[in-house]
C-alpha cells in the first residue's frame, strides 16, 4: 500500500509528521474560527450590537439651518449612544448666532444634547453672557431652539453692568436673547 523505501528515510518520515501537523493546525484554526464568529453573526442578527456609541475628545456639536450656523458647542470630552439620542458633554464652551453674528457665549461644566429633539441643557457652573456685556451666572440652562424660551434654574445671577445685578432661582430668557424676566423671589441691586 505505502512505498517503504520513501518512510526508510527519517528525512521523508519528518516532512510527513511536519505537513500532518500543519494541516491539523489549518483544520484547527477553521473549525475554530467558524465556532468563534458564530456568536458574532448571531449578535447581529439579533441586533445586540446595533447601538453605536462613541468616546471624543474635543468634540464640536453644531445646528444650522437653511445653511445659516445657529449655535456651536465645544466640548473638552463627549460621548455618544445613538440608543439613548443624547451626546454627554463635558468642559463646554459655545456661541449662539443671529445674522452671522455672535449674539451669546456660553461656559459651562457639563452638559447634553438630544439628537432627537435638538434640546441642550447645561449645568454646572453655567455663565451665558450677552453680546451688550449682560451676564447670567446659573446652576442649570435649558435651550430648545431659537423659538422657545431659555429656562434657567438654580442660584441666578443676572448682571448688567453698570446697571443692576438681579439673584433669583428661576429665570425665563427669550429664545433670541433679546430679553429676560425672573420668576419666584427675587433680589435686586441697582447700580447708583
Amino acid at each position: 500500500m505505502f512505498n517503504n523505501k520513501f518512510f526508510k528515510s527519517k528525512k521523508n518520515v519528518v516532512y510527513v509528521v511536519a505537513l500532518s501537523i500543519v494541516i491539523l493546525a489549518c483544520l484547527w484554526a477553521f473549525i475554530s474560527a467558524g465556532i468563534i464568529t458564530k456568536t458574532f453573526k448571531e449578535k447581529l442578527i439579533d441586533n445586540t450590537y446595533s447601538n453605536k456609541e462613541a468616546n471624543i475628545e474635543n468634540l464640536l456639536v453644531t445646528e444650522t439651518k437653511n445653511g445659516e450656523k445657529l449655535w456651536e458647542l465645544f466640548a473638552e470630552s463627549g460621548r455618544y449612544s445613538e440608543s439613548e439620542n443624547y451626546v454627554i458633554l463635558k468642559d463646554i464652551i459655545g456661541n449662539f448666532y443671529e445674522d452671522k453674528k455672535v449674539k451669546a457665549s456660553v461656559k459651562a461644566d457639563n452638559g447634553t444634547y438630544n439628537t432627537a429633539n435638538k434640546a441642550i441643557m447645561l449645568s454646572d457652573n453655567v455663565i451665558l453672557v450677552y453680546e451688550d456685556g449682560t451676564y447670567i451666572k446659573t446652576d442649570r440652562i435649558r435651550f430648545e431652539g431659537k423659538d422657545s424660551d431659555i429656562v434657567a434654574e438654580g442660584n441666578i445671577r443676572i448682571e448688567k453692568p453698570n446697571e443692576a445685578v438681579i439673584m433669583g432661582s428661576r429665570a425665563v430668557l427669550k429664545g433670541d436673547f433679546s430679553d429676560f424676566h425672573i420668576q419666584g423671589r427675587t433680589q435686586t441691586q441697582f447700580y447708583m
